[in-house]
């Protein structure tokens, strides 16, 4: 960023934070009211705490604020609550693809693909499988968050970053509204563009979500449609890291490079995802009427009441999903294979139906039932499109469809209102289909107990599950990459416990997990004179077990206004060929925490993310997805501080952040480097800031 595109910033940023501040401060002096003729009036307080006169004339209007926010749960068709995103803590980091604590490895550019370093915290499968890399920003229907207000009101958040030239802009809202009690209706959008601060990693997405739902007495029903697009430039990392790790070597007379000037590996490629899906709910609430005898005086009154028994649920979703990979020009030695010629695009196209049907008991439906049930079976469709090859052994890009569908059923048990121990038991299988066998066993225990004179809670969690990988890690067809192969069930078996003591702000979480027949990726191709591997992805799995043990430590700190926060991970994996993690993932967070002038609520500090040096997987931009390195030319990445330094203030509810990221640039390391994943490196230095704004009727 040159020197006037970051004087002009500092001058914007502080300009929007002047008019945050003076608008609030007017709508703090403001009462809006409505006299008897419809006269709009503004009664003006002398100072923000004062409290306007009153007019007899004059009718008060309170703007109720209060609002919820739900998701609906595929399997059990009922609304799961969720809370607003309303904090104030990490604001700052929410826009990040590298998550709020800094544990994601991804491409650098926002919106690029990502995975998390943690092993316990890596996503599961999802409705497409190209969809896994973009878990902050993909959400599908039953991830979507309804909302119910008494009061119609818009959301806006705009983050914003970098130069005029290789900046990023991202901007987020919803609207939402409600005709009385029972009907609701929304509006989403996500729109994130970014020119990316190294050349060719340019990332275009936008989401666009309608919904309404209907909560009657007896019967609701949600309805929920979004369309995606999402646009990536390949680039393939740059061509030397010494342009990172050694910049005077590669200077050529000049003192460095811009990040934009490093040269990288690949022009004209961009990966392209497009998603339309529909979601479709409904819900019969089970009820049992009793009467009540009241009396009042010599009055006796008998009423009729109910009681909730349990439900009938109905949820079935549906989309269309699209991923293209474009390759207009490849370098020499770039791919081992080419099995279509003459072709630039691979094409992927699918179609997906779930149905699903639930049972719903609740906990306390009768005076024996100390546990609620919940039964649901389910019914999957799935239709695969990609190239094929004919009858005379020549591969095309002629698409060919593959059907596979799944019928499965499952149940659970959950105890949520004891007053020491919680209880949730669950269990699944698939009876028929292409996934037959497949399986999952869970459950939890939870007691809340006293601890040196301290609320403190224990949980114990148990998953077993057996789970067929999934259509395109069994078959792949497209220009480099071409396997068609059967692959055994990943059993994994994983057993973890946490211990949570609110008033110390301490949460230990410790786990182990056993994998069998773990799958994964891994390149295979030759190197090339110039040390550089030719790209040969292929899908194996590990005939030995992995054993993964992981440790999360949350502990935070606070002395007055200073505060101290972390997050430390140690993890082991007993194959680090196949399965390589950092040893140590810390995130840290220093910061002062104040009230100014009674109104305006300050963070003022930084953050540091760093992690042990590991060979990292990297990343195939053919196949769209993280892969083992190739074991004869691998790097490690990692060792290195990442350091945030940020102002983050919250006025009348209005979130708003400034930020320097990355203000070590340019530190070098013995070992490993400022990288996410290998080839690409971190940002260099860039300033950052943000806006989130709810407007009320």
């Amino acid at each position: 960023m040159t020197q006037s595109h970051l004087t002009l910033k500092l001058r914007l940023i502080m300009a929007a934070m002047l008019a945050v501040m003076s608008i609030q401060q007017g709508v703090a002096q403001r009462e809006l009211s409505q006299n008897q003729d419809g006269f709009e009036s503004n009664l003006y307080e002398g100072n923000l705490n004062a409290t306007p006169q009153r007019d007899s004339t004059v009718i008060q209007r309170e703007v109720p604020k209060d609002y919820s926010q739900w998701t609906i749960n595929p399997l059990t068709g009922l609304m799961d609550p969720m809370e607003p995103d309303t904090a104030q803590y990490l604001f700052h980091n929410t826009h990040k693809n590298e998550g709020l604590e800094g544990t994601y490895n991804n491409l650098s550019s926002s919106g690029t693909p990502r995975v998390s370093r943690l092993f316990s915290e890596r996503d599961g499968n999802r409705a497409f499988f190209f969809d896994k890399p973009y878990s902050l920003f993909v959400k599908d229907p039953t991830e979507f968050r309804f909302t119910d207000t008494k009061t119609p009101h818009v959301n806006i958040t705009y983050f914003s970053g970098g130069g005029q030239q290789t900046g990023e802009d991202h901007l987020k809202g919803y609207f939402s509204a409600n005709f009385g009690r029972k009907f609701g209706i929304g509006f989403n959008m996500d729109y994130l563009h970014s020119s990316g601060r190294y050349s060719n990693q340019a990332t275009s997405l936008f989401d666009t979500r309608i919904y309404g739902y209907y909560h009657g007495d007896l019967y609701s029903a949600h309805l929920s449609f979004n369309t995606d697009l999402m646009k990536v430039t390949e680039n393939g990392g740059i061509t030397d890291d010494r342009y990172i790790s050694n910049p005077i070597a590669m200077a050529e007379g000049r003192k460095q490079y811009d990040a934009e000037e490093i040269p990288v590996r690949l022009q004209s490629n961009w990966n392209e995802l497009r998603r339309r899906q529909f979601l479709v709910n409904q819900k019969l609430d089970i009820r049992k009427s009793y009467l009540r005898t009241d009396s009042i005086g010599d009055t006796i009154i008998t009423r009729t009441s109910y009681k909730e028994l349990g439900s009938i649920a109905n949820t079935t979703e549906f989309g269309f999903m699209n991923r293209t990979f474009i390759a207009y020009t490849s370098p020499a030695n770039y791919y081992r294979y080419e099995w279509l010629k003459d072709d630039s695009l691979d094409t992927f196209k699918d179609f997906y139906l779930d149905n699903t049907l639930s049972f719903n008991l609740n906990e306390g439906f009768s005076k024996w039932a100390v546990a609620g049930l919940k039964a649901f079976a389910r019914y999957e469709f799935r239709s695969h499109s990609m190239a094929d090859t004919l009858a005379d052994g020549k591969r095309t890009e002629t698409l060919n469809r593959q059907n596979e569908f799944n019928i499965a059923i499952g149940a659970s048990i959950q105890r949520e209102t004891g007053k020491h121990l919680d209880l949730n038991v669950s269990a699944q299988t698939v009876l028929l289909g292409s996934r037959f066998g497949d399986f999952d066993l869970s459950g939890g225990i939870g007691y809340r107990f006293r601890l040196m004179k301290q609320d403190a809670g224990i949980t114990a969690r148990v998953q077993f599950n057996g789970s067929t990988p999934d259509y395109y890690m069994r078959h792949f067809h497209s220009q480099h990459y071409w396997w068609d192969t059967e692959l055994k069930k990943e059993i994994t078996t994983r057993v973890e416990g946490e211990l949570k003591i609110e008033r110390w702000h301490t949460r230990l979480t410790v786990g182990v997990t056993n994998l069998n027949n773990y799958t994964y990726f891994s390149d295979n191709g030759a190197i090339t004179n110039e040390g550089t591997s030719i790209s040969d992805i292929t899908i194996n799995q590990c005939d030995e077990g992995i054993q993964v043990i992981d440790a999360t430590l949350h502990q935070d700190f606070s002395l007055g206004i200073l505060h101290w926060d972390n997050a430390v991970t140690w993890q082991t994996s007993s194959n680090k060929e196949v399965l390589p993690l950092p040893m140590l993932n810390v995130f840290s967070n220093l910061y002062l925490k104040f009230l100014y002038a009674k109104r305006l609520r300050l963070e003022i500090g930084a953050d540091v993310t760093w992690f042990t040096s590991y060979y990292a997987p990297n990343y195939s931009p053919a196949l769209g997805q993280f892969h083992i390195q190739n074991e004869q030319n691998r790097i490690e990445v990692g060792n290195y501080p990442l350091v945030n330094v940020y102002l983050n203030c919250v006025l009348r509810g209005v979130r708003l952040y400034v930020m320097l990221y990355h203000v070590n640039s340019g530190m070098t390391v013995e070992s490993g480097g400022p990288y996410w994943a290998p080839h690409y490196p971190i940002n260099p230095r860039m300033l950052q800031f943000g806006v989130s704004w709810t407007f009320f009727d």
